[in-house]
């Protein structure tokens, strides 16, 4: 894991050197000059005279220095309302929950984002440290995925902000989980999640704390509360509705879809009317609805395939034209790190199982003479005349040493025989003139 982050920041720091240069006070070369500020309130223009892409502004980063504050909000591009909304929303709900545990009571918060659950692990853990209870308070994150989301949040760095930056550096811990793990205080279980609260161990927790008002639920907006805790009345728990700071707004949708350009759209069936499909539209949309398969199609035409040294060295490749060969493989399909490799298989096909495959037309004038070095007995038909048109059927009669019936074209040439045998000494001789793999 050590020499992972030595890497990941070794490459931070080449990446933050091409673009912006050595380590100095004054800003980069490239950002002095009055072109520089003639484009710059060029895109300051863009980003505020266009109404409809008004609220996408804050998608386009643009370089600051007038002496403002690093923390300082950047009004004239994006406004934090949003943000700080969503911080009081959590402070308010971190507060109901210390006031619950003050009581004497416990709390279940059946959310499953990844964002929220990171925001009130954090925040939670300012308020138990700050209100002294951080040690009588044990959490519980309950889902199959807890262990690798905790993972994932430490494994990559570059995404982080400047100040968990900086404590990456310093090797303190960019979360506050982290503490609370080493210390034993937060606990890590797979099989207990429940978002729906309508199966699972979920229904036990809160039966056994329903009739007690010390305790708080804490629901996310858009579950319908009275459907889902009706089995569950009479309630004396404390429910607490709260809706967090997800996706983007629908006026935002379209604007945002014009600066990427996808070429196809996944939409929620049940929002359709929202963003329907057009001719007018240069993108496709699909729908998708909880509990359907939909297909999908592959907007790459072609791929490429890596091939271990082993398979490549056991290639017999045979050279159709100038540009082209072929050769018989035989190997299993990985995926590596994002990429398509061919690695040697392990075990060996049974020979009398192998798919016998020839590439090539047979030369019908050298079938006669073939079959003989065999000691095979044959007939041909009576309209058998080689120097036809290649595309023409020929038949072959074989009577010793069992029967048989060869047809030759000029695409393709089938053997019919009841017997293994007989069929694989026909084979043997056609083989010998095919310029097959």
């Amino acid at each position: 894991m050590g020499s992972l982050m030595m890497r990941e920041l070794v490459g931070m720091h080449r990446e933050f050197v091409r673009c912006y240069g050595p380590d100095r006070d004054q800003s980069p070369v490239w950002m002095e000059g009055e072109k520089l500020k003639k484009l710059m309130s060029v895109l300051q223009k863009i980003t505020t005279e266009d109404e409809g892409n008004n609220n996408l502004a804050a998608l386009v980063p643009l370089y600051r220095d007038d002496g403002m504050d690093e923390d300082e909000s950047i009004k004239f591009l994006c406004s934090n309302d949003d943000i700080a909304e969503e911080i009081e929303r959590i402070n308010f709900i971190c507060s109901c929950i210390t006031d619950a545990i003050n009581s004497g009571g416990s709390v279940l918060i059946p959310i499953g984002r990844l964002g929220i659950i990171l925001l009130l692990l954090e925040h939670m853990s300012e308020t138990l440290h700050s209100s002294n209870m951080k040690s009588q308070v044990p959490i519980f994150m309950i889902s199959d995925t807890a262990e690798e989301i905790i993972t994932f949040t430490n494994a990559l760095p570059e995404w982080l902000c400047k100040s968990r930056q900086e404590k990456l550096f310093s090797c303190e811990p960019l979360f506050g989980h982290v503490e609370l793990l080493k210390e034993g205080k937060l606990s890590l279980f797979p099989h207990l999640y429940s978002k729906g609260l309508l199966h699972g161990p979920a229904v036990h927790l809160l039966h056994r704390w329903r009739a007690d008002k010390r305790c708080l639920l804490v629901l996310e907006q858009g579950v319908d509360a009275e459907l889902t805790l009706k089995p569950f009345m009479p309630l004396a728990i404390q429910v607490l509705g709260c809706s967090f700071l997800s996706g983007i707004k629908v006026g935002k949708i379209d604007p945002l879809m014009g600066l990427l350009k996808p070429k196809l759209i996944l939409f929620p069936e049940g929002q359709k009317s929202l963003c329907p499909a057009t001719d007018k539209l240069p993108w496709s949309f699909l729908y998708y609805s909880k509990g359907k398969t939909i297909e999908v199609p592959n907007m790459r035409e072609e791929f490429e395939v890596r091939m271990t040294t082993e398979v490549a060295f056991g290639l017999q490749p045979r050279q159709l034209d100038k540009t082209t060969a072929v050769a018989r493989l035989k190997a299993k399909l990985l995926l590596s790190n994002g990429q398509y490799v061919l690695a040697a298989a392990k075990s060996e096909l049974d020979q009398s199982e192998r798919h016998l495959l020839h590439r090539g037309t047979v030369d019908a004038s050298r079938i006669p003479s073939a079959l003989q070095e065999k000691g095979i007995v044959c007939s041909f038909s009576a309209h058998a005349d080689y120097s036809a048109p290649s595309d023409r059927e020929r038949v072959i009669s074989v009577t010793s040493p069992g029967e048989a019936l060869v047809k030759v074209t000029s695409e393709r040439t089938t053997i019919y025989c009841d017997d293994e045998e007989t069929a694989e000494r026909v084979y043997d001789a056609l083989r010998s003139i095919c310029n097959g793999i």
